[in-house]
């Protein structure tokens, strides 16, 4: 399936950016009822009008929230690689997207910063070698992204990005010289999450929502097989719960699989 090419301005300075997300705002607004999925959800006041809300397909960065300083590193990695300094506020970029997050109508997309000589609204094949100049790829490559794979994702694809992510964890950059995922951490309650080492950003989520309010981490996976997130695991390509996946040893959470070998089944881009 095809991506569309929409160019445009990141805007970096509106809304609440992160390491895998950006608003950006198209040349040609029009072009985001190309996306398969719900309309993309734009902005309306007077800074955000017209801009989009990107999310970067295949990476997930640890959260605002989340381990000091790697979540405020993660974000000025991305800023530097969009081309954004207090010179040039809103550098040029374009994406390449063919859905959008029927949940938040955020444009699913592969992120690039500069000009390109595709035209504005054509359709491309996303090939590896385009990949390796994406904003989503050096993110991962330099560290600052954990994979977050979907099974709207081309494997070729995923294979690109695990060639960046073995780089990023062979050099030690950005989170991997910190990574629990699966060695875990321990967990006191909702205000140990901003000071635990860094996890996969889906597992950090989770453990955010659920303690909400206080409770037990004894409960933590009766309530995550309520919500019974489906996960493939691609070494064995066997379907588990997300609740499958996870380990609770007293206060200790850890994720039993990296999550390189997960594939999230998502319901992006389907038509209501």
């Amino acid at each position: 399936m095809p991506f569309f090419v929409i160019k445009g301005r990141f805007k970096p300075e509106v809304g609440i950016p992160d390491g895998d997300s950006v608003r950006f705002q198209a040349n040609h607004p029009v072009l985001w009822k190309k996306l398969d999925g719900a309309p993309a959800r734009l902005g309306t006041s007077d800074k955000s009008k017209n801009t989009a809300q990107l999310r970067f397909e295949g990476i997930d960065a640890i959260e605002k929230k989340a381990t000091q300083p790697l979540a405020t590193d993660a974000k000025k990695n991305m800023f530097k690689l969009i081309g954004y300094s207090t010179a040039k506020p809103e550098p040029e970029g374009y994406v390449l997207a063919r859905m959008t997050d029927d949940k938040s109508g955020r444009p699913i997309s592969f992120v690039f910063a500069g000009k390109t000589s595709l035209a504005d609204g054509s359709e491309v094949k996303l090939t590896p070698a385009m990949l390796k100049t994406s904003v989503n790829y050096k993110q991962m490559r330099d560290g600052f992204a954990y994979p977050l794979y979907y099974n709207t994702l081309f494997a070729d694809l995923r294979s690109e990005f695990n060639k960046a992510l073995r780089s990023a964890k062979q050099a030690g950059r950005g989170y991997w010289p910190k990574d629990a995922t699966t060695s875990g951490v321990v967990v006191t309650g909702k205000n140990s999450l901003a000071t635990i080492r860094p996890i996969w950003p889906k597992l950090w989520r989770r453990l955010e929502e659920y303690l909400r309010q206080p409770r037990s981490l004894t409960g933590f996976i009766p309530w995550l097989t309520q919500k019974n997130e489906r996960i493939d695991i691609l070494s064995i390509m066997e379907e588990r719960g997300l609740q499958d996946l996870v380990q609770v040893n007293g206060k200790k959470v850890s994720l039993k699989e990296a999550p390189e070998n997960l594939r999230v089944r998502g319901k992006a881009g389907r038509r209501k």
